[in-house]
Formats: structure tokens, sequence, C-alpha cells
């Protein structure tokens, strides 16, 4: 209710307040240590890091199995004060043990609160203190406490500019419980206190990256101590998440820091996932000018040291003031460091490294982002149709900077001819335009490219919808909806889940699980339960279908209008980019076939 939401935002308040009289924030206080004498050194939850020593707690999993948990484990010093906006440096030693009971706090971001309090989107909001003070890991260890097991690392989405490791629905226990793996997530700087670019020391961009990079590193050299095998890594996540994994993938600094990949609906070929230099500086001079900061070129180290002295929570809301043309305000860039070409290029060349990876997206990737972004058009609630006119008006709002040409086009390409006018499909159309060009074309893209360097890929297209989903039926299968089961949130006996769903989220963990195990994500032995997940390769292109009752295998999926977007379509605008038409955009993304402004989780 209502009092509940005051009394976050007044712990939020009390952190900083915290943060900015140069004490640690409150859940770091005194109570998190303990002197020497207090330790046992048999016990099984005091876990002796690189660092210094930690104390877990044993809960129970949602199942009812135990699991050994400890949450806030610091990876890097406070990123406040000088160190905002720069690369992380690695945590101080500690002396004691150090009490790792507590979920970490979310890093400094804005909350959705487009649709008050409906649960669809509140959940994914942060739901820990909000604070600068944020660099923490979490570990979760199934018991008996294995020897050797393989290690599932989860990366958050958020469009980089939002998400916590600590939400309800990535749930670790489940997952560590029933697979006897290691569940460990980090959290990492996001929006302008992760990815402020000025190409100066102090703001040298892709912090956020580095931060996972830093925590990847303290993976490689501690988790052992919890019965991990640090040569059996898997990175996975979704949206900004997968984009982030694929980027440890391409990038020289993080590939031999891990095994291999998952990448739920992301990739780094997506138009938003990464912006140039030049927008990126004009972004962060952006931001400086809504402040009230110096914002000249000549005067970046101005620029930063004024930012670094503002109010985190007014930089974070002062963001989408500076979106240029492309997409969300602040993410990853060529910096030449972290990374040293652009994706497509490293692609291309197949400079990145070779391993298996599992990955796919949903059905309908488009409709959260056009519920946000067209809200009038798209309001949230049953039987919601799309005119024709409505439908060719929102396709010139999607797409304001694509000639006259090429706004034909793709009406051309998402039009059912059979019957042009239907309400149903013109609404469909919207979804699946904005679904193909930022999501499904960009993983079928990076799996390509994969399996043509021979690497084993596993491709799959989910297509269950929960029976207790709090979306319109018309949504069906957004953008996300398959982290639940994934993290095996089904098997919570209190949400309600069908015992249908309990099975298939128990499927799909150890679909997941046996990739991480072994690179492979089916069983020794075929079943009915388990039917054969064939590899997606360059030229049979096979997916899995992930839905209730169905081990469909296609092809593709959506080849034609993959073709349309990554070939047709530039080779249409490059012939017709002289033709009359509104103005180009000053800085020419990668692919910026559209562009708008979506309030919400990628």
């Amino acid at each position: 209710g209502h009092g509940e939401s005051v009394r976050i935002i007044d712990a939020e308040l009390g952190t900083l307040e915290h943060v900015h009289s140069g004490a640690t924030p409150r859940r770091r206080g005194l109570t998190r240590r303990e002197s020497n004498s207090d330790a046992n050194d048999n016990d099984p939850l005091v876990v002796n890091t690189d660092k210094g020593r930690i104390r877990g707690i044993t809960v129970d999993a949602p199942s009812g199995k135990k699991v050994d948990v400890w949450l806030g484990i610091p990876y890097a010093q406070p990123p406040v004060g000088p160190l905002r906006f720069r690369h992380p440096r690695p945590a101080e030693k500690w002396t004691g043990v150090l009490n790792t009971t507590t979920p970490p706090n979310s890093c400094v971001q804005i909350v959705d609160t487009v649709f008050g309090d409906f649960p669809g989107a509140t959940m994914w909001n942060p739901n820990t203190p909000l604070s600068e003070d944020c660099l923490y890991i979490n570990v979760v260890a199934p018991r008996p406490r294995p020897k050797n097991a393989a290690v599932m690392l989860w990366i958050f989405g958020g469009s980089f500019y939002s998400g916590t490791a600590t939400l309800d629905v990535y749930d670790h226990r489940a997952l560590a419980s029933e697979e006897n793996v290691i569940v460990v997530s980090l959290q990492y700087r996001v929006a302008s206190l992760g990815f402020l670019f000025l190409g100066t020391p102090e703001a040298p961009g892709n912090a956020g990256l580095f931060d996972q990079n830093l925590a990847l590193r303290w993976v490689r050299d501690n988790i052992h101590r919890f019965g991990g095998d640090p040569s059996r890594v898997t990175l996975f996540g979704e949206s900004a998440g997968a984009v982030s994994v694929s980027l440890h993938l391409l990038s020289a600094l993080s590939r031999d820091l891990f095994q291999r990949a998952i990448l739920q609906s992301g990739s780094p070929t997506a138009p938003w996932a990464l912006v140039s230099r030049e927008e990126a500086t004009l972004r962060a001079l952006r931001l400086a000018e809504a402040v009230g900061c110096p914002h000249e070129p000549s005067k970046l180290s101005d620029a930063v040291e004024c930012l670094r002295g503002k109010d985190p929570h007014v930089l974070v809301n002062n963001e989408w003031g500076t979106l240029g043309i492309c997409e969300f305000p602040f993410v990853p860039v060529v910096d030449g460091a972290f990374l040293d070409e652009t994706p497509q290029r490293s692609l291309a060349s197949g400079r990145f490294k070779k391993t298996e990876i599992l990955t796919g997206s949903n059905t309908e990737e488009g409709y959260y982002f056009i519920i946000y972004y067209l809200t009038e058009l798209l309001r949230k609630e049953e039987g919601v149709t799309v005119t024709r006119e409505e439908f060719l008006q929102a396709v010139r709002e999607l797409n304001p900077y694509v000639n006259g040409a090429a706004r034909q086009a793709i009406v051309f390409e998402y039009t059912d001819w059979t019957e042009p006018d239907n309400p149903n499909s013109n609404r469909d159309a919207l979804d699946k335009m904005v679904g193909d060009y930022h999501f499904t074309c960009n993983v079928n893209e990076f799996a390509q490219r994969y399996a043509e360097e021979g690497n084993n890929v596993y491709m799959y297209l989910y297509t269950h919808r929960s029976k207790g989903n709090p979306w319109p039926r018309w949504t069906g299968v957004m953008h996300g909806d398959e982290i639940n089961y994934v993290f095996g949130e089904p098997l919570n006996p209190t949400l309600g889940y069908t015992e249908d769903e309990k099975d298939f989220s128990r499927k799909i963990m150890r679909y997941w699980s046996n990739f991480a195990k072994t690179g492979n994500p089916n069983p020794n032995t075929a079943s009915s339960e388990f039917p054969e997940w064939p590899k997606h390769t360059a030229h049979g292109r096979h997916y899995l279908e992930l839905g209730l009752n169905t081990s469909f295998v296609g092809r593709g999926p959506r080849l034609r209008q993959c073709a349309f977007w990554k070939k047709y379509l530039p080779q249409l605008v490059a012939a017709t980019s002289n033709l009359p038409g509104p103005a180009p955009p000053s800085e020419p993304c990668e692919s910026s076939a559209f562009f708008y402004r979506p309030d919400l989780i990628v």
C-alpha cells in the first residue's frame, strides 16, 4: 500500500544521507562485523575469501530443500565521491568476519511508476534500498555442499538504466537446489552512473561492464571456496543482461574468465545496445547541461567534477532529456579498452570467444515497449485493437528517421494482405515490427555468426504464457516472460502456478543447467519429456519451441522478416537516401531503422 512506498523512499533517503556524509550506508554498519574470536573455523557457513572471511546463512528453497546463501559480498570499493563514473577498484581487505546475510543495495536508478502498483510492472522495480554503494555479489550453493559444481552467473537486464540482481523473479534458491549448481549474481552500476562517457580517465565509459568484469574475476578467484568449479562458469542474462554476456564473449578482457554463455532475448548487434563515442559524449554533455554543470566540449574535466558533486538521483532523473536519436540514454560504447571495435566488426572477423552458446527469444518481444511508448493507443486493458489508420500513424511514430520509401517498405512487410484492415493483425504487426528489429533478428544474427565459426549453438523460441500473467491477454508471451521459469518460480506453491507449469519450469531449469554443466542442453538419453534439442547450424538454423505441450522444431525463426531488416531495408535506404523525407539523424547509428522512447525494461 501507500505506507509501504513511503517507507521505502525513507529508506532510500536515509541511505543517501549516509553517502553524502561520508559514512557507509546503514546496511554496511557495524553489525556486519564480528571479532575474530567469534568465528568458528569449522563453520561451513564461514568462507575465507581472498579479501577476508564472510558468514552466510542456511535458508529453505520454496521447494523445501535447503541452500546456503551469502548475500552482499563486496567485490569492489564503493564507487562514490572521486570514484563516481570511474572503473571500479577491487574491494579492500577486512579483518574479522563480515555478515553477508542481507540482500545488497540496488544501484541508483529511476523507478517505473507509469502503471502505479500494477504487479506486471512493479515486479521489475528495485526491492532493496537505492545507493551508489552497490557493488556486491550474491552466492547460493546447494546443500550438501558440492565439491566442484558448475557455476551459473546471472547478469540482470534493464536497458542499462535499471535493474537489480535482488528481484524476487531472480530468486536463485530453486535453480541451485534443484539442479545442484552454484548460482551467482552481481550488481553493476546502471544509467549515467554506470555508462557516462567523456573519453577521459575520470569518465572513461563502460564502468558498468568493468564492474561485471571485476565480479567475473572475483568468481574465478573465490568460487572454489564455495564448492564451485572456476573452470565451469556459465554466464546467463536477459535483454541488456544478454547484451552484457555477449560483450564478455567479444572483449579480450573477459573472454578467459568464463566458459560458456546463455543469451536470452539480447545480442550485441541490437540497435539499442551500443552508441558511438561521439553520440555518447554528446549525451554526457547534454546531461551536464540539464543539471546545471559546465557543458563545453573544451572543458570536459570541469563537467565531470561538477557531475561528481550532484545528487545521484538528480542525475538519473535528468537522463531522458539527453536522449539522442538512438534509444536508451547511457549504454555501452566502443571505448578502446573493454571494446576496441564494434560488435559487427568483431563478429565479421571472428574475433570472439569460441564456445557453446544457448540463445533465443520470445514470441511477443515488442509489446512491452510499445505499451510504454504508445500509451494512448495500446491501453493496458483487454480487447485493444488497432485500426489501419492508427497502424500507419504508429509506424510513422516508431520510425521517425526513415524516408518515405523505407517507411512504405516497413508497412508493406508488416501488413497482412489477406485482410489489411483486421484490427487484431494491425495491433500484432506493431509488436512483430518492434520485436523483430530490436530483438529477434539480432539474436538470430549473433547465433548465425557463432554457428558459421563452427561453435555449437542451441536456439529456442519461447511460447508459453503463464496462466496467472497479469497483463492483458493480447500481449501474449512478452519480453522477460521466460525468466520466471528459468529460475523455478512456479515451484513456489504459494504463487498458484499449475502442475503443468511446474513441470515445464523443471524442464527449462534442466535444459539450462545441463548446458551449463556440459555445453549441451540435452540429457544423456532423449525421452518424451526431453525431446531432442537440435543444434542450430549455419544452414539448418533449427530452433526448439519451448512451450507447455510442444516439441516443435522450426527453422529461423522469422527468416523472411529478418532478411527484410538486415539485408533489404539498408539497401533500400541507401538507394533512396537522396529522396525527400524527414531529415536524417545527425549521428547515424550503426543500424537505426527506427527510434522511439521506451520507459521500461530491456
